[in-house]
């Protein structure tokens, strides 16, 4: 996906572009306080959305909060679906009942439970209970590597999870429940992210019982089997409570701007956690603790005063807990605060979310992920401490982390703290745990984050710069012109309006230096204050006009609905420049290039590997539900059906013709249209902006 980095270079001294108040505060840093916040959650273990070691977790968080000299507290629930984890075991019955250490996913059934209160049984022993079958390897867990496996109605598939084959692995449990697999298996990760001993914990809407073992454990099954049978024993119970009988929390302090208190710095993390999830995410509810208490002692001792509103939030429900029959069912905290609070998003000034900020430095930088108008208070940032050489940051934010819920779908300006790519193999394994946690990154991001916190909070102007939005969505519209030519007549009437827009942005942003130099030269408080109002003018249509571009200009969706974050008309261009390639093939009788370009199409990019049921299904259950956060601004792209075509030119059942006729009705009553309706959007959007800033910028 495009984005774009960069990577100031590196200061000369650990404060060498501080202030000597922003030096006094950051040398009040009680990193020791931090850890023992992240050792305190930690020992939690896991706290799932919903379920009592998450209250616990969150009781801790208001206790906190109470001993620090806040102006309020909150406390707000919201509706989550529930899973309650009894334990999962396995035993291989065929080995002496040996045990394998296993997990049931997270937001699937296990061998027996209740749903809602209704009981529910997959198991064929014990009442429905237990489960025992034999083990088959079905590879990725692919409709292919099912065929190749022969006959695995009554067993156990073992899979290999790779999400850039599967997409997800929901894929690959419905071909396992179509082929009559009474459970999945799942082991690993990513191409290259398999921690040997990891035991992967996620999300997996899975239609049977669906379990996780570890890299070892599936090698160690699979040397089983290459001697001969392998007999497996599943004992768990899981309960599923909807969201009519199970609630979430989120949990803020407040410390009330003096001078602006409409407009607000919001500091978050996310409390919930799969395994102890000492870095994801503990570590940045140990550190948001820290900078509470930093910040509302340096009010208190006269040190700090902050004019705008700060908010420290800790979120619920980040991993899991949408409501039931959605896709988009993680981010839910952060989406219920977004909701819940239109005032903080009117006047959000800038988010400073955090997501893994403890995981023991392995090698390369860590990364800071942003909204584009960020990047100079970003870059700033990073200089002013000198730490360049460890810090890079991209653009834009993903709907990974909750910053998108502040950013994307609240319009606001959001900057967050990302983890190193060594993490990744540790993600939400049973070894994120303290015994991979370590100082440098949970220091660096307590300094990082204080600093921006503290500017925001007493910018004169806010530090946002929309021409760096702009100059972003150009570069894609030109490449979008390039790619589609036939529709440069409506992306140039786009480029207009966003070229409209920035040049508003650099009028605003040279006022505001005006403003800005004006202030330093007043001499009286009545100067100041003329001026002062002029600032919070133009604040204001900055926030305005923001709140309208970022989200309007943002799309989601991808390989599948909202894993790729990009300009709003990228998937449509991308899935049009492939049906067109495909079309072309097709005129000159290329039917191999055909299939090879259609399965460049999106929901073809794993579409492809599966049965047409597990795909109808798996698209059903991500664009034919209740969205929850996935329509907001229209963002989520709609998807077009190839499936068909691809596999009817492929095997040939479908003629060249049919083929040609169905792609060009495709492109001509879908795709071309979605495209023009795109773009109508984003010039709307870019005029509009351009029209609040010219109406405040003289």
């Amino acid at each position: 996906m495009p984005t774009s980095v960069g990577a100031p270079a590196t200061g000369t001294g650990s404060s060498s572009g501080l202030t000597p108040d922003e030096v006094k505060i950051i040398n009040r840093l009680d990193y020791d306080n931090a850890w023992r916040h992240l050792e305190y959650l930690s020992s939690l273990g896991e706290k799932a959305a919903g379920t009592p070691q998450e209250a616990l977790a969150q009781a801790y968080v208001y206790n906190e909060f109470s001993k620090l000299p806040m102006d309020e507290i909150w406390w707000e629930t919201f509706p989550v679906e529930q899973w309650i984890h009894y334990g999962t075991t396995l035993k291989v019955v065929s080995n002496g009942y040996e045990d394998i250490p296993t997990v049931t996913l997270g937001s699937g059934p296990s061998v027996w439970g209740k749903n809602d209160y209704k009981p529910y049984y997959f198991g064929n022993a014990n009442d429905g209970k237990t489960l025992i079958a034999d083990l088959v390897d079905v590879g990725l867990g692919t409709a292919a590597d099912f065929d190749a496996a022969g006959n695995v109605a009554g067993m156990i598939a073992l899979v290999h999870r790779n999400d850039d084959i599967q997409g997800w692995p929901d894929t690959a449990a419905r071909e396992a429940e179509l082929h009559g697999a009474l459970a999945v298996m799942f082991y690993g990760y990513y191409t290259g992210n398999d921690l040997p001993e990891g035991i992967k914990q996620d999300s997996s809407f899975s239609p049977i019982p669906a379990i996780s073992i570890s890299p070892i454990s599936a090698w160690h099954l699979q040397d089983l089997l290459a001697a001969g049978p392998v007999t497996l024993q599943i004992d768990g119970r899981v309960d599923i409570l909807s969201e009519k009988f199970s609630k979430s929390i989120n949990v803020a302090a407040v410390m009330w701007g003096t001078t602006r208190p409409n407009e607000y710095v919001v500091i978050s993390g996310h409390i919930d956690t799969w395994w102890d999830g000492s870095s994801d995410d503990s570590s940045s509810i140990a550190a948001m603790l820290e900078l509470a208490r930093l910040l509302s002692y340096a009010r208190e001792d006269k040190l700090f005063t902050n004019e705008r509103t700060l908010i420290f939030s800790s979120v619920g429900a980040e991993e899991v807990g949408g409501p039931d029959g959605t896709w988009y069912n993680w981010l839910v905290g952060s989406y219920e605060f977004v909701l819940a609070h239109p005032e903080v998003m009117n006047g959000l000034a800038v988010e400073l979310n955090m997501d893994g900020v403890s995981f023991t430095r392995s090698s390369g930088r860590y990364w800071i992920e942003n909204t584009w108008e960020t990047n100079s208070m970003v870059t700033k940032a990073i200089s002013d401490l000198g730490v360049g050489g460890m810090v890079g940051f991209y653009n834009p934010i993903w709907s990974w982390t909750d910053a998108w819920s502040f950013g994307a779908k609240g319009g606001g300006s959001a900057i967050q703290m990302m983890w190193m790519a060594g993490f990744d193999p540790y993600y939400h394994t049973q070894l994120d745990n303290m015994a991979v946690q370590g100082h440098e990154l949970l220091d660096l991001v307590l300094k990082l984050h204080g600093l921006m916190a503290m500017r925001a909070a007493n910018a004169l102007i806010l530090p946002l710069d929309l021409t760096a939005t702009c100059d972003w969505a150009a570069a894609r519209l030109k490449t979008e012109k390039m790619t589609i030519p036939a529709e440069a007549k409506n992306i140039d009437k786009a480029l207009s309006a966003l070229s409209g827009l920035r040049a508003q942005a650099v009028a605003a942003n040279g006022y505001g230096k005006i403003l800005t130099d004006m202030y330093a030269k007043a001499s009286t408080r009545a100067e100041k204050g003329a001026i002062w109002a002029k600032a919070n003018e133009l604040n204001r249509a900055i926030i305005d006009a923001r709140r309208i571009v970022t989200p309007w200009t943002i799309g989601e969706g991808g390989i599948m609905g909202s894993w790729d974050v990009f300009l709003r008309p990228d998937q449509h261009v991308n899935d049009l420049a492939y049906v067109n390639s495909a079309i072309t093939a097709l005129t000159k009788a290329q039917i191999d290039n055909a299939v090879a370009a259609l399965s460049n199409v999106y929901t073809m990019q794993w579409g492809k590997y599966f049965s047409l049921k597990t795909y109808e299904d798996e698209m059903d259950s991500m664009d034919k539900c209740f969205m929850y956060w996935g329509d907001d601004f229209d963002q989520q792209q709609a998807y077009v059906d190839v499936y068909g075509i691809y596999f009817g030119l492929k095997d040939g059942t479908m003629t060249k013709s049919a083929a040609l006729n169905a792609l060009n009705d495709i492109k001509n009553t879908q795709l071309v249209p979605w495209l023009e309706a795109d773009l109508r959007v984003l010039g709307w959007a870019w005029t509009q902006g351009a029209d609040i800033l010219d109406a405040t910028v003289p």
